[in-house]
């Protein structure tokens, strides 16, 4: 990165703060007489849809407002969007990639120089109670750049956030700078887009308009899903009317089932439920 400008990609799911991470980390750095820029690239999207930010970092004037195409530094919030290439494409030979990730993926891009990982989500639950892994993130950022101040960052959380909220998403952010971990150099130049899919949504996907958010496995950011219990049913639909993805169907009467290469665990089944027949069970993570 010695550049006169350094560029920063966040790739990431709706909902899990990506626009935020990319404010907070332009805020961090200006603190730290950096110039910046922070702004995000989103089209109608939903929560669990893919989404992307932007920040810049220079000693000087930027002058460039374009998208990020050529980054130095790419940060993937949800471990399933590391399965798709275009979340790799363009970073800069020798630089730097960060992922949310328990440990080393099987396939990561040679391109990167460096690449960490760092059990963002586990750390979320942990410390806020909620996976919104974009504090931790912006540690491991601290942790693997230098770039940027830890208690710059501390500071810029502060000015946006209420104090106790504020408090544990700093407390975030240094469990993320402590706990990431360097991985061995990638071993492949691309991964396949339809690597840990299921057949159905592989199928489902290719008949799909390219940039639907249908054609990502949006599953990949839930921490429960939901278990049908078929005990009490009594056939009233409910679960399926009030699904915001429209992933519940009925297989008879009174038995559904979900798809769950696309239930993002909200829980709103198991609550319009009735009967209490749905129960949302936590994700076996490893």
């Amino acid at each position: 990165m010695t550049d006169s400008v350094i560029e920063i990609r966040i790739h990431g799911r709706g909902g899990q703060g990506n626009v935020a991470a990319a404010e907070l980390l332009a805020l961090a750095a200006f603190k730290d007489g950096y110039e910046v820029q922070a702004f995000p690239a989103f089209g109608a999207e939903r929560a669990g849809s893919p989404v992307q930010a932007f920040v810049r970092l220079a000693h000087s004037r930027i002058r460039v407002r374009s998208q990020i195409y050529q980054p130095d530094v790419v940060i993937v919030q949800d471990p399933d969007l590391a399965r798709d290439p275009s979340v790799f494409a363009g970073i800069k030979p020798g630089g730097t990639l960060i992922l949310n990730a328990e440990s080393a993926p099987e396939l990561l891009p040679r391109a990167a120089g460096h690449i960490f990982a760092v059990p963002a989500t586990a750390i979320a639950l942990e410390v806020l109670g909620r996976p919104m892994p974009n504090a931790v993130m912006l540690g491991a950022f601290i942790a693997a750049t230098g770039l940027v101040r830890i208690a710059s960052l501390a500071a810029a959380i502060s000015e946006r956030f209420k104090p106790e909220v504020a408090h544990s998403n700093t407390l975030a952010a240094g469990m993320g700078r402590d706990r990431i971990q360097e991985l061995p150099p990638g071993t492949v130049d691309e991964i396949p887009h339809s690597a840990g899919l299921s057949r159905a949504a592989v199928e489902l996907r290719e008949t799909m308009e390219p940039g639907s958010s249908s054609r990502y496995h949006t599953s990949g950011w839930r921490t429960s899903h939901p278990v049908f219990k078929y005990e009490r049913c009594n056939g009233c639909d409910l679960c399926a009317v009030f699904c915001p993805e429209g992933i519940i169907s009925a297989r008879t009467r009174t038995e559904y089932e979900a798809n769950y290469d696309f239930c993002k665990g909200c829980g709103i089944c198991a609550v319009e439920c009735p009967v209490g027949d749905i129960e949302m069970v936590a994700e076996a993570r490893p």
